[in-house]
């Protein structure tokens, strides 16, 4: 016996208009449905300045793209660093998303043990953002690895945001200037600090890496190079440029770029 579809109520005062009824839930619906997609798979990654005043209004337009913003984060690639240093990024952390106005729990884990805690898979799983600050890239790789981390990290990847600044921005690409990374941004190797002047040995390393296997995707300070499932964004007071054999382009604050920029 076939089964009989429940009838829809319409509402009294939709009487009168009812293709306008229809017509106005079918776009709430639509809106609903793109509001997700939109915030699928973001990646954002800075050169440096995180947790400063100078990245806080890109800090503010990035976050406002996610509802009911969670953040996590993590001096884990300073963990070989002094107890001094630990609680400075602490404290720069707690401070920084405490003036935006953001939910948000620093996770004091410094190596592979620390971050495989219960405690911290559990906020993982409550969490939709993440940031990793910077330091020592390769510390940091080897102590996100442990299983159930990496599993909670993809898991927000594809719902909430994943921020990385410095060594934290390093580890996205595909290959570090050591070592290998993510892979969440294909065909890259991430060069942070790019144009300052404390960094200029920065200089000589992208003309040591630039032999046309990967595109380097360099950052300057306080602005973020994003990429979602669509595309690309730049948001920030400085530039993010793209160098891949005898190409250099330089991308500013609004400009939106296609995901075929990162082809070979």
């Amino acid at each position: 016996m076939p089964r009989l579809r429940p009838r829809v109520r319409i509402p009294s005062s939709a009487h009168g208009d009812v293709a306008e009824w229809l017509r106005s839930g079918l776009q709430n619906r639509l809106h609903e449905f793109d509001s997700r997609r939109r915030l699928k798979e973001m990646i954002a990654i800075t050169g440096s300045g995180e947790f400063l005043p100078g990245i806080k209004n890109a800090d503010k337009s990035l976050f406002s793209t996610i509802d009911n913003p969670y953040v996590l984060s993590f001096s884990t690639a300073a963990g070989k660093e002094s107890i001094e240093r630990q609680e400075y990024w602490k404290n720069l952390a707690v401070n920084h998303f405490k003036s935006l106005g953001l939910r948000h729990k620093h996770i004091e884990a410094k190596n592979k043990n620390e971050i495989d805690d219960k405690h911290v898979i559990d906020e993982m799983s409550k969490a939709n953002i993440v940031y990793f600050s910077g330091g020592n890239p390769q510390h940091l790789i080897n102590s996100i690895s442990a299983k159930n981390f990496m599993n909670e990290l993809i898991r927000i990847k594809k719902i909430g945001i994943l921020a990385g600044c410095s060594a934290g921005a390093m580890i996205m690409g595909e290959k570090m200037i050591k070592g290998t990374g993510l892979n969440f941004i294909k065909n890259s190797i991430i060069i942070p600090h790019y144009g300052e002047s404390y960094y200029s040995w920065i200089s000589n390393t992208v003309k040591l890496l630039n032999k046309g296997k990967y595109k380097l995707i360099c950052l300057e300070k306080d602005t973020y190079f994003t990429i979602t499932e669509s595309n690309i964004k730049i948001i920030g007071d400085n530039n993010i440029h793209i160098i891949y054999k005898n190409d250099q382009t330089t991308y500013s604050d609004g400009d939106i770029l296609d995901l075929s920029i990162l082809e070979l």
